[in-house]
């Protein structure tokens, strides 16, 4: 039996050697760069995501650091007491950075929460669009537009369309009160939007000619949906639940912990 054993630790050795050297990435003279110090440098999307190129950057630009830093320390840098201070604030940021981190990200915002601030702050979340108070001719037959366009500058707008105008509007003067784009025709819009107010303009559709003026705009404001806003109300939720979380866990450290100030 002894000797099955005497037989067995050089194989075990041999075995713990290998999967440590498997477990290097990189080396620079006795410094190691394992494969858990590796992946501790990214979150795990970030790993999942990096390209063997990234991979092969990061690791250069370890090597790079790692010269360096041993060269630093033959030079004795690391002992001068600013740079002692410096690098003991560095490892402070990281284990609190890292504390951090993991409070964050057991936050959880539901649609609750969301919907709760979408109604307490609804006049946050609005839109606008203008609007057009329009007067219009429509005409069917082309051959017409000339007499339609001779009563305007003879007469008047409202008289041209009660006389020429082929729609209902036409007998109260051609005029329709305030459009929006949502309800209107495309060229009919666009050539609104090109026009100045109290000139009219010809415009050709599949049904026929309009011609158009208006004579009055106005900005409308209404309230977004939820469904608009809830990304962004989720971004805002998100940000205002950290810095909660921040002030909760400062206070409260803060509460069982001796602090002196002198300065």
């Amino acid at each position: 039996m002894k000797k099955i054993w005497i037989l067995l630790i050089p194989v075990l050795i041999l075995s713990c050697i290998q999967q440590e050297d498997e477990d290097i990435v990189a080396q620079v003279n006795d410094d190691k760069l394992t494969i858990e110090e590796f992946k501790a440098n990214f979150s795990g999307d970030e790993w999942e995501n990096l390209t063997k190129e990234e991979k092969h950057e990061f690791v250069q630009d370890w090597i790079r650091l790692t010269l360096l830093s041993q060269e630093a320390d033959k030079f004795g840098i690391s002992e001068l007491p600013r740079i002692k201070s410096r690098i003991e604030t560095a490892a402070k940021s990281v284990k609190s950075n890292t504390l951090l981190a993991q409070k964050l990200s057991e936050i959880k915002i539901s649609e609750d929460d969301l919907f709760n601030y979408y109604k307490l702050h609804k006049s946050k979340f609005r839109k606008s669009h203008k609007e057009y108070k329009v007067q219009r001719i429509f005409i069917k037959d082309e051959s017409k537009l000339g007499e339609a366009r001779d009563e305007i500058k003879n007469s008047s707008f409202a008289e041209a369309a009660k006389k020429y105008s082929e729609e209902s509007e036409g007998k109260n003067g051609g005029y329709l009160g305030f459009i929006s784009q949502k309800t209107t025709n495309k060229n009919i819009w666009n050539a609104l939007k090109s026009l100045q107010k109290h000139r009219y303009k010809t415009i050709e559709t599949n049904q026929g000619y309009y011609i158009l003026r208006y004579y009055d705009t106005r900005t409308v404001y209404e309230e977004k949906t939820f469904l608009e806003v809830s990304d962004s109300i989720r971004k805002v939720v998100l940000e205002d639940r950290k810095e909660e979380v921040f002030n909760n866990l400062i206070e409260e450290l803060k509460k069982k912990s001796e602090i002196s100030i002198s300065i």
